[in-house]
């Protein structure tokens, strides 16, 4: 049960990525319709956090092979395993949109825990020309390679079904599902966005009246995206309204469920 998996180059059909689903099994089918997805040759890999907030969270869990549908650990799926692990932690989850876990028998949560747990924390897969990583949250001191460090460190553990409380997970949890260091460097320092209250529309005008401004970032604001030890790398958790590229990081984490928004879906395998 490794925490860092490389995935073989698909040479039959295309590999994609999508970015938070959060429940909303329903958009993603709209969407997969609509690229002409097709399993028995592609394949679709989530960045994490496919459960909660939407109305089918069991159902994407219960889509999730590691064949043909593949998910990285995002930090709601932390939350669900520490829920149902340590009972101080379900009220965390709950309101976070984790009502709907609680509601289930306990055997059905126990193997949903079961299954999840065994998903890896992050993803490298072979692209052919290049290697893409996927990780939910955050690249620490935007080093790919430490990343593969951090998940050697508590791979044993983690197979041993240690606590998310231990010390030792706690520590690599931080920073692969839960900071935000560069998508803060990225609405702060690219966009000045600043301290200004917003509301959630407000929010999405300022960042689509901004983006242009990706097109002539200087060099050293750029530096922090682009992440050594591999090609590119995917990530979910922070909001975005559209995917976004700066350096080779890709930011996908853009639905929320309202009017006229969808899934960030990309096809890394392809030009």
């Amino acid at each position: 049960m490794s925490t860092y998996w490389k995935i073989d180059r698909n040479r039959e059909g295309r590999d994609f990525v999508v970015g938070d689903v959060h429940g909303h099994l329903r958009q993603l089918q709209i969407q997969l319709a609509a690229l002409g997805f097709t399993p028995c040759v592609d394949r679709l890999f989530f960045l994490g956090d496919i459960v909660d907030r939407g109305l089918d969270s069991e159902a994407l869990i219960d889509l999730i092979d590691q064949r043909t549908y593949f998910s990285i650990l995002g930090n709601h799926e932390a939350m669900t395993i520490a829920g149902f692990e340590n009972s101080s932690s379900i009220q965390l989850h709950k309101s976070n949109g984790g009502a709907w876990f609680y509601k289930l028998p306990s055997e059905r949560q126990q193997a949903i825990v079961e299954k999840i747990r065994t998903w890896p924390w992050a993803v490298e897969i072979d692209c052919g020309a290049k290697h893409v990583g996927l990780v939910h949250a955050d690249v620490p001191k935007s080093n790919w390679n430490l990343v593969k460090t951090l998940l050697g460190d508590i791979s044993d553990a983690w197979s041993k079904k240690a606590s998310l409380d231990d010390p030792e997970i706690e520590q690599v949890a931080q920073p692969l599902l839960w900071r935000r260091t560069l998508v803060t460097h990225l609405y702060q320092d690219v966009l000045e966005f600043g301290d200004k209250k917003r509301t959630f529309a407000g929010y999405k005008l300022t960042f689509l009246d901004r983006i242009s401004k990706l097109r002539s970032v200087g060099r050293l604001q750029v530096c922090p995206f682009e992440i050594e030890g591999i090609d590119s790398v995917c990530m979910g958790h922070s909001y975005v309204p559209m995917a976004t590229n700066v350096g080779n990081c890709y930011f996908l984490d853009s639905y929320r469920g309202e009017p006229g928004e969808e899934l960030s879906v990309l096809c890394v395998n392809q030009s």
